[in-house]
């Protein structure tokens, strides 16, 4: 009996112990704007409003300029591999991987939310002759990887957003 007594307490302690140090789920995004539209990106765009569209608080993604209260301009994205280091037969043993991702968000008349900011990424490939299927296959992952990581950086940011500019007056 005083073993079941104890088994209580200390999973109540634990309890109150856990929901005592702040720990929250995430939780729905929140965005300072309703409606927003993607141009430029492909893949990425797809992402991003596959994350906008299952992981936020009544935000949209809209087909057409006009429908958006804030456009997500994916300007460029870039990606390259380099060899870093090289084996006594100068052939490659290490690859480095670099993906670059340039956005800005903007409202429907052109006044910058988010001015334009790249997302450098860097990434270390290891690399042998004998497994070239299986490296190549490594390098999409990680190209992958890399995408998926700006797309948080890009999400992240967006929800840094508190408020939209104010709306300057017709003269």
């Amino acid at each position: 009996m005083t073993r079941r007594i104890f088994g209580w307490l200390a999973l109540l302690g634990c309890a109150l112990t856990l929901s005592a140090c702040g720990f929250q789920l995430r939780g729905a995004s929140e965005y300072a704007f309703h409606r927003l539209y993607i141009s430029g990106g492909g893949q990425m765009a797809t992402d991003i409003s596959r994350y906008i569209r299952y992981g936020s608080k009544g935000t949209v993604v809209v087909t057409e300029p006009k429908d958006a209260d804030a456009r997500l301009e994916i300007v460029n994205t870039s990606g390259s591999r380099t060899a870093v280091s090289l084996d006594a037969n100068g052939q490659a043993r290490e690859y480095e991987m670099r993906s670059s991702y340039t956005f800005q968000l903007v409202t429907p008349d052109g006044t910058p939310i988010i001015p334009l900011s790249t997302i450098r990424l860097t990434r270390n490939l290891p690399y042998s002759d004998s497994e070239t299927t299986a490296r190549d296959a490594e390098a999409a992952l990680l190209s992958r990887d890399m995408q998926k990581d700006a797309v948080a950086q890009i999400i992240r940011r967006m929800e840094a957003v508190k408020a939209m500019p104010e709306k300057k007056p017709e003269e």
